[in-house]
C-alpha cells in the first residue's frame, strides 16, 4: 500500500519534506537534556525547556487548523513556521542559556504545531478510502527524519563541539522550506468556509467526547517517548558512562522499530489484530518497556528496552493516528486532527516536565515507574474510546449538496 501511495510524484515530495520537517523540530532531543545537566542547569529547569516545544504546540495547533481552513491556504502556514528555527538555534548557538534555548525548542513547537496542516495536506492528495493508509504512511516520515536528525547530529557531537548540532535544525528547516515552493495547494472547488462556520464546527468538535477521548489516551501514549527516550534515558545513560554515539544509537534503535511498528499497522496489525487490539497491545509493550530500565544498568538490555519501547509506541500511535480519521467528513478533518493533535500535545509538555520535577525531588526512577502507571490505564480505558469513535454520527457536509464537483478526496 505504501509503495503504491509514494509512485504519485507530489506524495513522494512531500514525504521528503516531512522528513526534514522532522530532522528540524527533533535533531537535537537526543542530546539536549544531558547537554543542560552537564552545564549545570537543574533538572527542574531542563524539564522545562524541553517541554517548551509541546506547550507552544499544545497553544497554537487547534488555532491554527480553524485559521487554516477559512483562509484555504495551508502552504503558507507551513513555510512560516520554518522559517522560525531557521532564526532560533543560530541565536541559541551564539549565546546557549537557559533562555535562549527554551526560545529555541518554543520555536520548534511553533513548527511542529503545523504537522496537523501538512496531514491534511497530504490526505487530500488521495481518495477517502486510502486516508487512514495515508495518515500512516505520512507517520513514518517521523522516525525516519528523527532518525536521520540523530545521526548528523551525533557525528557533529563527536567531531567538534556540543552545541554545533543546533545548526542541523537550521539547514533542515532551510531545505525543507526551498521544496515547500515546489508543491501545490490542495483547494476544494467549494467557497472557502467563514470564520464564523469555522467557529461553529470547532464547537462540534470540542463537544464530541469521543474525541477528547482518544486524544487523552494518545497523550499518555507519547508522553512516554518524550518522558523517557528524550529525556530519562539519556541522562541515566550518560550516568552509566555512554557518550554521544550511545545516546544517538539508543534514540536510533527507539526509532528504527518505531518505523518498522507503523509500517506493519496497515498491512499486518490492523487488518490481523483490528485497531483496538493493535492500540491495547502496543500500549502493554509500553509498560514493559518503562518499567524494566530503571532496574537494569546493562547497556545492552537498555537497548533491547529502547526497542521494544519504540516498537510500541509504533503500534499504540499509529492506532490513535488513524482512530482519529474514523467516522469523520471532510470538512471536518483539519479542525477534528488539530483538536486531536492539540490534545495529545500536552504530553509532549508535561512528559519532560513531570520527568524533571520527578528527577528533583524524588528519582530518576520514579519518573519510569509512574509512566508505566499511566500506560496501564490508558491500556484498559481504549476499548471504551474506538466504541465511542465508531458509534459517532457522520454529518454530511452541506456542500456535497451543492456541489458534486469535489476534488477526490471529498468524494
Amino acid at each position: 500500500m505504501f509503495r503504491a501511495l509514494l509512485r504519485r510524484p507530489e506524495a513522494r515530495l512531500f514525504f521528503i519534506i516531512s522528513v526534514l520537517f522532522y530532522i528540524c523540530i527533533h535533531s537535537i532531543d537526543a542530546f539536549l537534556a544531558p547537554m543542560m545537566i552537564n552545564q549545570g542547569i537543574e533538572p527542574q529547569v531542563m524539564g522545562i525547556i524541553m517541554g517548551a516545544s509541546g506547550l507552544a504546540t499544545l497553544m497554537i495547533r487547534f488555532p491554527l487548523g480553524i485559521i487554516s481552513d477559512v483562509v484555504k491556504s495551508r502552504k503558507i502556514f507551513i513555510q512560516i513556521a520554518l522559517v522560525l528555527p531557521v532564526i532560533a538555534w543560530p541565536i541559541a548557538w551564539l549565546e546557549p542559556n537557559a533562555i535562549t534555548l527554551y526560545l529555541a525548542k518554543a520555536a520548534d513547537g511553533v513548527t511542529a504545531a503545523t504537522w496537523v496542516l501538512y496531514n491534511i495536506l497530504f490526505i487530500r492528495y488521495f481518495d477517502r478510502k486510502e486516508a487512514p493508509a495515508a495518515v500512516a504512511l505520512l507517520a513514518l516520515a517521523g522516525p525516519i527524519g528523527v532518525f536521520l536528525g540523530n545521526c548528523i547530529g551525533g557525528v557533529l557531537i563527536h567531531y567538534f563541539a556540543n552545541n554545533i548540532a543546533f545548526f542541523v535544525s537550521c539547514v533542515s528547516a532551510l531545505l525543507a522550506l526551498f521544496l515547500t515552493t515546489r508543491i501545490r495547494d490542495v483547494h476544494d472547488p467549494v467557497q472557502a468556509p467563514s470564520l464564523k462556520a469555522c467557529i461553529a464546527g470547532a464547537k462540534l468538535q470540542l463537544a464530541d467526547r469521543s474525541v477528547w477521548l482518544i486524544g487523552i489516551l494518545a497523550t499518555i501514549v507519547i508522553l512516554v517517548p518524550f518522558a523517557t527516550r528524550d529525556t530519562l534515558t539519556p541522562i541515566y545513560a550518560e550516568q552509566l558512562g555512554a557518550r554521544a554515539g550511545i545516546l544517538t544509537l539508543l534514540s536510533n534503535i527507539h526509532l528504527i522499530f518505531y518505523a518498522l511498528a507503523i509500517a506493519l499497522c496497515s498491512s499486518v496489525f490492523y487488518q490481523r489484530l483490528g485497531l483496538v487490539k493493535t492500540a491495547v497491545l502496543g500500549i502493554l509493550l509500553q509498560v514493559i518497556s518503562s518499567f524494566g530500565i530503571p532496574f537494569t544498568s546493562n547497556l545492552y538490555l537498555i537497548y533491547l528496552l529502547q526497542a521494544l519501547g519504540g516498537f510500541s509506541f509504533g503500534m499504540a500511535f499509529a492506532a490513535f493516528m488513524s482512530l482519529s480519521v474514523v467516522n469523520t467528513t471532510s470538512d471536518e478533518q483539519s479542525t477534528r486532527m488539530g483538536l486531536f493533535q492539540t490534545i495529545y500535545s500536552c504530553g509532549m509538555f508535561a512528559g519532560p516536565v513531570i520527568m524533571g520535577v520527578m528527577m528533583q525531588h524524588i528519582n530518576l526512577s520514579s519518573g519510569y515507574l509512574f509512566i508505566a502507571g499511566l500506560s496501564i490505564i490508558a491500556a484498559i480505558a481504549t476499548p471504551l474510546s474506538v466504541r465511542w469513535v465508531y458509534s459517532r454520527k457522520t454529518r454530511q457536509p452541506v456542500e456535497l449538496s451543492t456541489n458534486r464537483s469535489l476534488a477526490s478526496a471529498r468524494e
